[in-house]
């Protein structure tokens, strides 16, 4: 299979309407052949077919990049054709492809953000898998600092993309700039949604993990007694986030030689998990 594909000319420059027409019609479907491969592909890919998929996501880049390698379908195709030696376990293999897409969607300017940041974050996925997490939380620089871009330092697009980051700086232990991270994720959400809002809480909860394990432990305590007051006035006293607050909240108070306090919280926690064993 050539790897460029040349797109074949018409010999006679159609002169007539019909003519005209016919071509059009034969460029249309030759044009369009990439998306019967791209579904196809993606037919087998959710059905665990990956050798199958990968066939196929082929066959589509090879047709996708008649409409130019600027041309966001190009990029799709690619990602997903990465995905698919991803999942074969052939990672050299889809670094490259994944390497190669991101080339091709920052070359796009039409694109806006979608492509370009989910190839660089699939990527960046797929390296903190092999503990490659330097790497990682590169790539999730380049896509933050793309979103910024395009939309503006405190662009709600970006609060994701920072706390999944500072998941893997604590992955890797680095608790600072995880929690650097998580502040950010945090003003950006509280600006956007209110101080109330539940992935106000949410973060809230991650960054105390993480002053937690940087020592702040009085500042990781309140930010969970505001979590903690968040969630049960969102979603109820008895709803599992509360339980996952108060298991946090009793981790920490038993870290520091609270007893009471620490045993005070796991019994509640555990009522809310297991409702049949309420006294």
């Amino acid at each position: 299979m050539s790897e460029h594909p040349q797109v074949a000319s018409c010999p006679v420059e159609p002169k007539t309407d019909v003519q005209r027409e016919a071509f059009d019609r034969a460029h249309t479907r030759r044009r369009n052949e990439w998306k019967r491969f791209w579904k196809a592909g993606i037919k087998a890919f959710e059905a665990g077919d990956y050798e199958k998929a990968q066939f196929l996501f082929s066959d589509a880049v090879r047709e996708a990049r008649r409409f130019g390698e600027t041309d966001p379908r190009f990029a799709t195709c690619l990602n997903n054709l990465a995905m698919t030696f991803d999942m074969l376990g052939e990672t050299a293999q889809a670094e490259a492809i994944y390497r190669r897409a991101i080339e091709a969607d920052a070359k796009a300017l039409e694109i806006q953000h979608g492509g370009f940041v989910t190839s660089l974050t699939n990527l960046a996925q797929m390296l903190a898998d092999e503990d490659r997490i330097a790497e990682a939380v590169q790539l999730y620089d380049r896509a933050i600092a793309f979103l910024e871009a395009l939309h503006g330092h405190d662009t709600l697009h970006i609060a994701p993309l920072l706390s999944e980051m500072a998941r893997m700086c604590d992955q890797d232990g680095d608790y600072a700039q995880a929690e650097a991270a998580l502040r950010r994720a945090l003003a950006i959400r509280e600006h956007a949604h209110g101080p109330d809002d539940l992935s106000v809480a949410v973060t809230l909860n991650n960054l105390a993990v993480s002053c937690d394990l940087r020592g702040k432990y009085d500042e990781a305590q309140a930010l969970l007694e505001r979590a903690l007051d968040i969630f049960e006035r969102r979603l109820g006293e008895n709803h599992p986030k509360v339980a996952e607050t108060l298991k946090n909240l009793g981790v920490l108070h038993d870290r520091q030689g609270r007893r009471l306090q620490a045993e005070a919280c796991f019994a509640r926690a555990r009522s809310i998990l297991d409702p049949a064993g309420r006294s």
